[in-house]
């Protein structure tokens, strides 16, 4: 089967339609497209107006509208009031939850090395209180680590921006974590970084990669020690739909000791810390260059 076959059958399924609509609801979408010539195209917007997905029925409507070309799709972490003119997705004060999340990069390869420096997060995250909230997602050569938005309550998104808090704990776990994966673990190549930022996309539940033939699929942190790559297969995937599962208030704690720690993303730009420049595509142009 080639490619575009493939593309085809795996978005015709009505599970894979549902994983990837609940997943998007409230997200700004982009996909990966394959044109004529059979190269890949980002595509963010359709006739000027930024992709989103409200429902099951918008998944094969968004495939028909980019032509039946899609083989990969993405969502923002960032959840907005609303997402209907491009204005939209280009103010702050227009996000109302966002998604920590860490990266993970490695190679198919070196899977099992990428896993442990799974494990480690999710151990440190245990620590500090947060549990029922995370979700650990393959998603190619390496896997997201996520923190379901709704972990914080309303009450902590009152004292800082949802984006503020979101860079702030991956900043923070970082900090402490990845000393002793680098001084204490053997994990060669896999790398783990904060990418939290205004443009930050990463691949659906369910979509499939952009170049590999394998799919995208999510599992709790009990099942890591029993993940293999036949999960991924896009014949066979094996995938836990309990991402959606969380705990109100369960990141609270851990957010605002962060955000006090280590400051958010708004504070590092002003400090000079981060890029102040570079516009949404580029920001999303680096991540996909380096997954």
């Amino acid at each position: 089967m080639n490619s575009q076959n493939l593309a085809e059958e795996h978005y015709s399924k009505a599970d894979v339609q549902k994983e990837i609509a609940d997943f998007c609801a409230g997200r700004w979408v982009a996909a990966h497209c394959i044109n004529e010539k059979g190269e890949l195209i980002f595509r963010r917007y359709f006739k000027g107006k930024p992709l989103a997905i409200r429902g099951e029925n918008d998944v094969p409507k968004i495939l028909k509208k980019l032509g039946f070309q899609v083989r990969t799709l993405y969502a923002t972490a960032n959840k907005y009031c609303s997402i209907n003119q491009a204005e939209d997705v280009s103010t702050f004060s227009n996000i109302v939850r966002c998604t920590p999340t860490w990266d993970i990069d490695g190679t198919l390869s070196n899977w099992r090395e990428t896993i442990t420096a799974a494990k480690e997060i999710v151990k440190f995250l245990e620590s500090e209180g947060v549990k029922n909230s995370v979700y650990v997602k393959w998603s190619g050569n390496g896997c997201h680590i996520h923190i379901h938005e709704e972990a914080l309550s309303e009450a902590a998104l009152s004292r800082a921006h949802p984006l503020d808090l979101a860079y702030a704990i991956v900043e923070y776990v970082n900090i402490n974590v990845l000393p002793n994966i680098s001084e204490n673990l053997n994990l060669g190549n896999v790398r783990v970084e904060n990418r939290m930022d205004a443009g930050r996309v990463f691949t659906c539940p369910l979509s499939l990669h952009r170049q590999l033939d394998v799919v995208c699929i999510c599992m709790k942190p009990n099942e890591l020690d029993g993940f293999s790559l036949k999960w991924i297969q896009p014949d066979s995937f094996r995938h836990n739909v309990k991402w959606r599962e969380f705990t109100r208030g369960e990141a609270d704690k851990l957010a605002l000791k962060a955000y006090e720690t280590v400051g958010g993303y708004l504070t590092s730009i002003k400090a000079g810390k981060r890029e102040k420049t570079k516009g949404l595509d580029q920001l999303i142009n680096d991540w996909l260059q380096k997954t």
